[in-house]
C-alpha cells in the first residue's frame, strides 16, 4: 500500500529526517502489534524530493532552515490495523524537527470513498427515476424539458438531441444541492410577463391560482419533493468528499449514514405505491411484498440443486456460493424458506414509524411453493428418514 505524505521540517546538518520518519513508523507499527526487521522498515519510507530555502541576497544559508519534503510510505499490504496506523503514524510527525504534515495518496481512503461513490450512484439514480416518475406525470409533454417552470435549472444543461440519444433526462444534470430545490416557480418581476397573465386571466382569483401554482401540483409529490431537503444535505456532504477526493469526518459519516437508508426507504415506499396499482390493474390480487416472498422462495427451489444418492438438496446462492446452503431434512430446509420469504416481504413492505404495516405469513407461502415439489421431497427426505429410524434401533 502507497501513502504519499508531504511535510515541512527544520533542518540540521546532525539530524537525519530520514532516520526521524524511519523510526516514527516502527513504533506505530509495533504499538498495533506489526513486527518488521529494521531494514525492512528503512525501505517503507522513501523520500522523493525536497525543496530548501534559498537566498536571493547571497547571504550563507543559515544552519537551520525550513524544508519542503515529499516521501513515500510503503506498507506491506497485510499490515495489521492499516488505517489505525495511518493515523497515528500522521499524528506522531507532529512533532520536532516536523512541523506540518499533509496527506495524500491513501489507498484506504480510494477504497473507502469509493464504496460511498458505488452506494451513491444507486441512490441517485433511484432518486432520479423517482423525479421522472412525478414530472411526467405533472408535465404531458416535452419530456426534455420538464423543468421549464422551475426557478432551478442545470447548471451544464445538455440539448435535447444529446439527452435523446444517450436515454437521459434534465436530472442528470442537477446537483444535490439543486433537488431540495424544486418545486419552486421564479417570481413573476417581468412588467410584460404580469400584463400578459392579467390578460389572459378573466378574474383576480384565476390571476392568483396562476401566481401560486408550482410546478408539480399532484399534493402526495408536492409533499414528497419538499420533504427531500432534510434528508439531502447529509448525502450531498458525502458526495462533496467523494467528489473532491477527501476524507469525510465522523459528523458526515455519521449523518450520511443515518440519512441514506431513510432516503432510500422513502423513495421504495414511492415507487412500491405505484407498483400496487400497477399489480391490481393486471388483475393480480397479491400485494407487492406477498409477491416478493413467493418469488423469492420459487427462486430458490428452481434454482436447487437436488442430490437423491445423498439424500441432501442444496440451495445455491449465485452472487456467494459460499452462502449456499445444503439440507438433509425438510424441515431444515423448511425453515430456511420461511427465513427467505420474511427477508423479501420485509424489504417490501410499507411502515409506519418504524412498524410493518402487515405481516408475513411465511409458513403459508412456503407451504404453496413446495406443494408443486410434493413428491420430490418425499422421496428425497424418505430415505434420510429410515436410515435415521435405523440407526435409532
Amino acid at each position: 500500500m502507497i501513502f504519499e505524505f508531504v511535510i515541512v521540517y527544520q533542518h540540521e546538518e546532525v539530524t537525519s529526517i530520514q532516520e526521524v520518519l524511519t523510526e516514527r513508523i516502527s513504533r506505530v507499527l509495533i504499538d498495533n502489534l506489526n513486527e518488521f526487521d529494521f531494514d525492512a522498515l528503512w525501505r517503507t519510507v522513501q523520500i522523493n524530493y525536497e525543496r530548501r530555502l534559498t537566498l536571493a541576497n547571497g547571504e550563507a544559508t543559515p544552519a537551520v532552515q525550513r524544508v519542503v519534503l515529499g516521501f513515500t510510505l510503503d506498507l506491506p499490504d497485510e499490515t495489521a490495523s492499516a488505517r489505525t496506523v495511518i493515523d497515528e503514524f500522521a499524528d506522531a510527525l507532529r512533532a520536532a524537527p516536523i512541523e506540518h504534515v499533509v496527506k495524500f495518496e491513501d489507498p484506504l481512503l480510494r477504497q473507502e470513498l469509493a464504496q460511498y461513490a458505488e452506494e451513491i450512484f444507486v441512490l441517485e439514480m433511484k432518486l432520479r427515476r423517482v423525479l421522472s416518475v412525478i414530472y411526467l406525470h405533472a408535465y404531458q409533454d416535452e419530456p426534455y424539458n420538464l423543468l421549464r417552470d422551475e426557478v432551478m435549472k442545470p447548471m451544464n444543461p445538455a440539448t435535447e438531441d444529446h439527452m435523446h440519444k444517450v436515454a437521459e433526462n434534465e436530472f442528470f444534470f442537477l446537483t444535490f444541492s439543486q433537488y431540495v430545490n424544486l418545486n419552486k416557480r421564479p417570481e413573476v418581476t417581468k412588467l410584460p410577463t404580469l400584463v400578459e397573465l392579467i390578460r389572459d386571466k378573466e378574474t383576480y382569483e384565476a390571476l392568483r391560482a396562476e401566481l401560486d401554482r408550482l410546478p408539480v401540483q399532484d399534493e402526495d409529490d408536492a409533499v414528497f419533493v419538499a420533504g427531500l431537503k432534510e434528508r439531502m444535505e447529509a448525502i450531498e456532504a458525502m458526495r462533496n468528499c467523494v467528489a473532491h477526493n477527501r476524507r469525510p469526518s465522523r459528523r458526515t459519516i455519521s449523518n450520511y449514514v443515518t440519512a441514506r437508508p431513510e432516503l432510500n426507504r422513502a423513495l421504495d415506499d414511492f415507487l412500491n405505491r405505484w407498483a400496487l396499482a400497477w399489480e391490481y390493474e393486471m388483475g393480480r390480487l397479491e400485494m407487492l411484498w406477498d409477491s416478493e416472498a413467493r418469488k423469492a422462495v420459487e427462486k430458490a427451489m428452481e434454482d436447487a440443486d437436488w442430490d437423491e444418492e445423498a439424500g441432501t438438496i442444496t440451495i445455491n446462492d449465485h452472487d456467494e456460493p459460499r452462502m449456499s446452503r445444503t439440507f438433509t431434512t425438510r424441515d431444515e430446509l423448511t425453515e430456511f424458506l420461511c427465513d427467505l420469504a420474511n427477508s423479501a416481504f420485509y424489504a417490501y413492505v410499507p411502515y409506519d414509524e418504524g412498524d410493518a404495516a402487515f405481516h408475513c405469513d411465511a409458513d403459508s407461502v412456503v407451504d404453496e411453493v413446495l406443494s408443486d415439489y410434493e413428491d420430490g421431497l418425499n422421496s428425497l427426505f424418505e430415505d434420510g428418514d429410515e436410515e435415521d429410524e435405523d440407526e435409532d434401533e
